[in-house]
């Protein structure tokens, strides 16, 4: 969940604000990390190290795969794919990958390049009958290059998709779902066919990747359900909606106060600032997720809204109804005054309180399928297993079928974005003192996944998880094999 969701901007705070989790919870790391230990006490380590966490962490499921010197030399399942069905995850579970897709989009790509059929610096529109960019000055500028490094300055929201650039094409870094739409749209005029079939030719057949897909619900009940906490959309709507609120309701004020010298704000004057607060929430949700996720978020809001009623309510009958009983005169035989307003404002205040310790209990994202775009996304609808992404970091890593040559501009050829990150061809590169790793991250909505090469090392991990919270497992897993420090994503 891995664009946007960004809205973008809302759901990159959130993460912060409700996650809950340290940065560097739970690290046990040795010298030279787990890959460097004898294999059966890597393999007894992690079979104890990676439930645990998942539980503390609240993970339903998660597959892990580690590679090292060409061969694949670990893979492991754990958890449940659904805990409605309680259906374990196998080697054959599919996760929701997000951006891992483009990672495999930009090698497919360079595999045309090798064919001479695309060119890194050659506008991408050189053989499209028709523009797909809605600028002439964008559809001259835009080459393969700015797409795989993510400097074509066009968006990350692939849910409601602009055409035109934010930026100079190659003047600046700004992660871009939209780049890899035209990049999709692009191939399949090149190879003349669906953007599934000309992946499967080009990455999934060549490298064994025989499970990987970008069609949506490839198989019933062969992928992983999606699962956020109770508090994601709770703070995916209210936020938005109180800040709208409170912003409207402080113009309301100023209007009355300095127009019809009064600033005093009676019931019916909120009609309009809730109104407009709740058009705002529905409409940044519906913007940054689209229709199907907008359904799952209110409907989760609304029900977290009627249970905090109904809660409140029922305190407010008993501190006030039933805890005191009032003269006639409304002074309560305690002897101390109380108003309804103060009552219901603490009975109300109460139930929040009480609700927070709900705010862990996970949500299972629904498959709408009547409401979902089933189009192959390059940018979102990638589905995969550990196996196959352990199959495609050997590639990364010998760079066999794509050739030594574009295997090493692959990572050589790479664009700035701070003293520790940059990012390559397609694949994102992080320094730190021990050396260069390569990643690439993913996620939907309900789901989180990571994958890390050590090229020095030859050793790659990969770890994929149908939970937002699995974000910080997949971290904790990687910096426990590799031993490394820090965290693998964007500043």
């Amino acid at each position: 969940m891995k664009r946007g969701l960004l809205f973008l901007l809302w759901s990159a705070m959130l993460v912060g604000l409700f996650t809950g989790q340290p940065a560097h919870a739970a690290d046990q790391r040795a010298a030279g990390g787990m890959i460097a230990w004898p294999h059966d006490e890597m393999v007894r380590a992690l079979g104890i190290f990676i439930p645990e966490r998942m539980a503390s962490l609240d993970v339903p499921g998660a597959s892990v795969a580690i590679v090292s010197n060409g061969q694949i030399i670990y893979s492991a399942n754990f958890g449940v794919a659904d805990r409605r069905k309680e259906t374990p995850v196998t080697a054959q579970t599919l996760f929701e990958a997000g951006e891992l897709g483009e990672t495999l989009a930009a090698y497919g790509a360079l595999t045309l390049t090798r064919d001479k059929l695309l060119f890194l610096d050659a506008p991408l529109s050189r053989d499209l009958p028709s523009p797909w960019l809605s600028r002439e000055s964008d559809d001259r500028l835009v080459t393969l290059r700015q797409v795989l490094t993510h400097t074509s300055g066009l968006t990350d929201n692939v849910v409601h998709v602009s055409r035109r650039t934010s930026f100079t094409p190659g003047e600046g870094f700004s992660q871009s779902g939209v780049g890899f739409l035209y990049l999709q749209h692009v191939m399949e005029t090149i190879e003349r066919k669906p953007f599934e079939a000309v992946m499967k030719a080009r990455v999934f057949a060549p490298l064994g990747m025989n499970a990987s897909t970008y069609e949506e619900r490839p198989q019933a009940g062969a992928e992983a359900r999606g699962y956020v906490p109770l508090r994601f959309p709770v703070a995916v709507f209210y936020l938005p909606f109180l800040a709208a609120f409170l912003g409207v309701l402080g113009i309301v004020w100023a209007v009355m106060r300095f127009t019809m010298r009064t600033g005093r704000i009676d019931a019916p004057d909120l009609l309009w600032p809730l109104m407009l607060a709740l058009v705002f929430a529905i409409g940044l949700v519906w913007y940054g997720l689209g229709f199907a996720n907008t359904a799952f978020m209110i409907g989760v809001a609304v029900a977290y809204a009627l249970c905090l009623g109904a809660l409140g309510g029922f305190i407010f009958y008993l501190i006030y109804v039933v805890g005191f009983v009032r003269s006639r005169e409304g002074v309560i035989a305690r002897g101390r005054s109380r108003s309804p307003e103060m009552a219901l404002a603490f009975a109300f205040l109460s139930a929040f309180v009480v609700s927070l310790a709900f705010f862990d209990w996970p949500l299972g994202v629904p498959r709408l399928a009547l409401f979902d775009d089933r189009t192959p996304s390059a940018a979102s609808s990638f589905h995969t297993n550990a196996e196959d992404m352990a199959r495609f970091m050997i590639e990364l890593e010998d760079g066999k079928e794509i050739g030594e040559r574009l295997h090493d501009r692959m990572l050589s050829e790479r664009v700035a974005i701070d003293p520790t990150f940059s990012w390559g061809l397609g694949v994102g590169i992080r320094k730190d003192q021990a050396g260069e790793t390569l990643w690439a991250r993913g996620s939907s909505l309900g789901f989180e996944s990571l994958m890390v090469i050590d090229p020095a090392q030859r050793t790659g991990v990969v770890v994929l998880t149908n939970s937002r919270s699995g974000s910080e497992l997949a971290q904790q897993i990687v910096r426990n094999v590799l031993g490394r420090d820090g965290v693998w994503a964007l500043p």
